[in-house]
């Protein structure tokens, strides 16, 4: 069966909220029970091509990517797409076929064309994945265009950017000496990764399949040829002896060497027919392994689209259950949105952030947050003076103590 050699390139969009279970995932910053497909062993061979062996903050670059990079009067929306991460790879045969500098390289050439056609500076991780069975990359980039505008739609506004792209990089990546084919194009979602992995595990399936057929015609020759020794007992023999010498047989000279290359031979058939029932009965054990964990995965995607459609309905919820307050509190709105402010003031105070006009919603906002930082200079300015007072006294004991 020839080896599968099809390029991956798959897009997802995430919003603020998703960046930090992308930072925990992509880093392995906690141990994973829900994947499987990670070896532990190997998960100090990961790296990122951007920051090497280094664990970054993901918000605190994206943050930084907008702060520097977008100019518009009004806020960044909570809901807006900043990130929309990669993931590279190929087929699980042809990935495992290459060395780990080609694996290297595949991937640095790949991160090079991604960079080249969105923009250098909008890449904030290109994460290498070698600790589960398929090597493969996550690259996050977020959607700042030419314009200085936060827009992922102004990248990708319709499947046919998708479909180029994976025209374009399969190409690029084909240029550089890679034996690759391009992905299967569809009209389909493109998959996510857990729906990637199941496929892989498919086409693991069928190659095991393959095998199994191959194991077989083999016996079955096998079988032919231990079918052929049974007809050693057709051979015609002629009995000599008797009473006193012990009996003999006389056969034809080509038919006793048709014996001796028979028995020659039997053995090691034998042998080949016990190790291949042995491979085909374990290659049938890998194929029910590798099936329990493609429904565990379907079962994953399935359970992560229902939880995602929960958030969504609480998150309209709560959508409106603001407006109504707002409604219902329509006179003291003012006084709300101080409160909101002095709020918003004490976050970005404990994220070490500077306070920009973007952060807030208004005047009473801002107001809000000053008085946050009034009351955070007099309670410095307090602390100070009760540090002042302990060593007044700690020095007037001292000097009783000396008297």
């Amino acid at each position: 069966m020839p080896m599968s050699k099809f390029m991956v390139c798959h897009m997802q969009k995430f919003k603020m909220t998703d960046v930090k279970g992308l930072q925990i995932h992509n880093q392995r910053e906690k141990e994973s029970h829900s994947n499987s497909d990670i070896i532990q062993e190997r998960t100090e061979q990961n790296y990122d091509l951007i920051h090497d062996k280094r664990k970054v903050d993901y918000k605190k670059f994206i943050q930084n990517r907008i702060d520097n990079g977008v100019v518009s009067n009004r806020a960044i929306r909570k809901d807006a797409v900043v990130c929309c991460s990669f993931m590279i790879s190929a087929s699980p045969d042809y990935m495992n076929s290459l060395s780990q500098a080609e694996q290297r390289r595949f991937f640095e050439e790949s991160v090079c064309f991604l960079k080249a056609r969105y923009g250098e500076e909008n890449f904030v991780y290109a994460s290498v994945h070698v600790d589960e069975k398929t090597p493969h990359m996550h690259v996050g980039m977020v959607p700042v265009n030419e314009k200085q505008k936060l827009s992922a739609y102004s990248f990708f506004k319709n499947k046919s950017e998708l479909h180029d792209l994976q025209d374009k990089i399969y190409e690029h990546v084909k240029e550089k000496g890679f034996d690759i084919e391009r992905g299967v194009s569809s009209d389909r979602k493109h998959l996510s990764t857990q729906r990637f992995k199941a496929v892989s595990l498919q086409q693991e399936i069928e190659k095991l399949e393959q095998e199994k057929k191959e194991i077989d015609s083999r016996l079955y020759d096998l079988a032919s040829s231990l079918d052929q020794a049974k007809s050693v007992d057709e051979i015609p023999v002629k009995e000599k002896g008797g009473f006193i010498r012990s009996k003999m047989v006389e056969i034809a000279s080509e038919d006793f060497d048709s014996i001796k290359s028979l028995a020659k031979s039997s053995e090691s058939l034998r042998n080949e027919n016990r190790r291949l029932k042995n491979e085909k009965i374990k290659i049938e054990r890998e194929k029910d392994d590798l099936y329990k964990g493609q429904r565990f995965l379907e079962r994953q995607v399935t359970d992560l689209k229902r939880e995602n459609r929960g958030l969504k309905e609480a998150n309209d919820f709560l959508k409106k259950t603001l407006e109504r307050v707002k409604e219902m509190y329509k006179e003291k709105l003012p006084e709300l949105a101080g409160v909101i402010g002095y709020v918003k003031g004490s976050i970005l105070d404990k994220m070490n952030r500077k306070f920009l006009k973007r952060h807030f919603a208004g005047d009473d906002e801002v107001k809000g947050a000053q008085k946050f930082l009034n009351h955070k200079q007099e309670h410095e300015e307090q602390q100070k003076r009760l540090k002042q007072v302990r060593r007044s006294q700690q020095k007037n004991w001292d000097q009783g103590l000396e008297r």
